[in-house]
Parts: C-alpha cells; structure tokens; sequence
C-alpha cells in the first residue's frame, strides 16, 4: 500500500541512522495492520523510492524486521507480513506487561504524569469518592515492540494510597506496586470497550493523526473486600487487538418444563 504521500527521511537531519527509522516506521505500519498477515509488501524498489533512500537502506530496515519475526523473507517471491499484533484477552486479568511478555513482545512502560488531583466524575463515582475527596492521577504509555500502543490514565484514591504520587510503577507495573507496597491485590474488574476518536494530547503520544480512530477502554478494578482501587480510561491505536472467549454451555440432562395450569397461562399472555 503506497497509495499514502511519500515517506520521506532521506536528506532530514536525524540523530540515529536512516534505516533504523525506516524500520520503526514500517514496524508500526505492519502493527497497525496496513498489511494483512500473508499480504506481500512492496518491492524494496518501490519502498526505497518512497522513504526516498537507497534501495540497501531499504534492505536492511527489512531484514531487521525479518530477524524479529514481523515479516519474512520468500526467495524470489517477496516480503510478507506476519500476525505480531499484541491480543489482550478481554476474560484473564493479567497485567498488560506479562500479557505481551507471554506472547514474545517486547514492552516498555513509559511515565508521562503523575499527579495529585481532583478526579473526573466518572472516576469518583466508580472510586466512590466524597466531593472534596482527592486521587492520584497516574498516565502512562505502553511500548510494545518499539511501537506506542496504549495510553493508559489511572486514577486511585489518594487517601488510600498518597505514596504513589512519588512512585507509582515497580518494574513497570502499577499492579505490582500495589501488591508489593500496600498489600493489595487486584482481583476482579470490570471493563468497557467503545469506539472513539484520538484527542491531540493522546494522538501525540500514540503517533496518530488527531481525530483518528481508537479503542476507549473503562476499567474498574476492585481488590478482595470488593473495594474499588483503580479507575483507568486506556486509549488504544489499532495495533492492539481485543480477544474474548465465549462458551456455549450444554445441559447434561434436557430441563423439564414446568406445568403450567391453563387459565394461569391464559392470564400471563393477557398481562395481569
């Protein structure tokens, strides 16, 4: 697909070398799905013609990304895209960190605030917050692959857990530093999942266009008492994929009807 304007890196001052770029940038192309997994990339003479570089530039951004298993490399036939997308399975409560580590994807948490503050409503009333109540505002970014895949915005109750505005994350993991610091296990959310639009501030840090379409994710995670700990509102470019298991359960025995007396039925059809 080169129907995009060219990609142009060659001749742009630039503080590592051209070919890594490119492959960040063909990286996050495949992630985001503009190649299906099995579809054929352009020729590195088409693609060296659109970043505006040499074709061994061209050559090399492509067999980092086969040495990662992103794509591979057909004799004589071409370069195709392989399904690496990140898949978050929507009924396991695992932490996105070890989630991605399972499926061999490298992640990287990055902090972009922290910050005591009045929650938003929705956030104080899934916390259960008083009005004058205060929380800890934590946002960050999730890498995976050398792709921003996820913003992910937190908020907890700073009464309940005030040191987190000085260290939020142990190895990444917010989860983890509420277990290790505060004795608090998450046990149990409930997420919702709707369709939206990226907001400058969330297109910068994801390498969007603003207005481009994303996955808004609601979560409210509850610890073992069933008390609310965490209200997050994630924001998800393309790349990230939601997976679901639905199962179909099947009756051992047939259920037995139960009698229904004929005037009893009569009047529950009528409405009375």
């Amino acid at each position: 697909m080169l129907g995009n304007p060219p990609r142009r890196f060659a001749g742009k001052p630039m503080s590592r070398p051209v070919h890594i770029s490119i492959r960040d940038d063909l990286r996050m192309r495949l992630l985001a799905g503009e190649w299906a997994a099995g579809e054929r990339l352009p020729s590195e003479t088409a693609l060296a013609a659109n970043y505006g570089v040499a074709r061994m530039t061209v050559r090399q951004a492509i067999g980092a990304l086969a040495s990662e298993g992103i794509v591979v490399r057909r004799q004589g036939v071409g370069t195709f895209a392989v399904d690496r997308r990140p898949v978050r399975s929507a009924d396991k409560l695992l932490s996105f960190a070890e989630e991605m580590r399972r499926q061999g994807h490298r992640v990287q948490t990055r902090l972009i605030k922290v910050a005591v503050e009045q929650p938003p409503p929705a956030a104080r009333e899934a916390l259960q917050l008083r009005p004058s109540a205060a929380s800890v505002l934590v946002r960050r970014v999730r890498v995976v692959d050398g792709s921003p895949v996820i913003v992910q915005n937190s908020w907890l109750p700073y009464a309940r857990f005030a040191g987190l505005a000085a260290d939020p994350l142990l190895d990444g993991s917010l989860y983890a530093m509420l277990e290790i610091n505060y004795g608090v296990s998450v046990v149990r959310a409930t997420q919702v999942f709707t369709a939206g639009a990226a907001d400058q501030e969330d297109a910068d840090v994801l390498d969007l266009q603003p207005g481009a379409p994303v996955l808004l994710i609601r979560r409210t995670a509850f610890d073992n008492s069933s008390r609310a700990v965490e209200f997050a509102l994630s924001v998800t470019r393309s790349a990230y994929l939601v997976e679901t298991i639905m199962e179909r359960r099947q009756h051992t025995q047939p259920r037995e009807r139960p009698a229904v007396h004929p005037v009893a039925a009569e009047r529950a059809l009528s409405g009375d």
